[in-house]
């Protein structure tokens, strides 16, 4: 398991913000489930899998070289 720091959460806002994207847009784009990703965002869940981690970093440093 692995504790979501504010600051990763608030990329994750910003990124979401600037690119126009639903909650179900970005859960999709980074594959995890949009359930899981509405908790993340609204701050209810902040401890994940490893591999939902993975994901979300995965899909932002893809974001950030775009």
């Amino acid at each position: 398991m692995k504790a979501l720091t504010k600051k990763f959460v608030e990329k994750i806002l910003i990124t979401k913000t600037l690119r126009r994207l639903s909650i179900k847009d970005l859960a999709k784009l980074s594959g995890i489930n949009h359930v899981t990703m509405s908790r993340i965002l609204s701050g209810e869940q902040s401890i994940v899998h490893q591999s939902t981690f993975d994901k979300l970093n995965d899909w932002l440093l893809k974001e950030e070289e775009k």
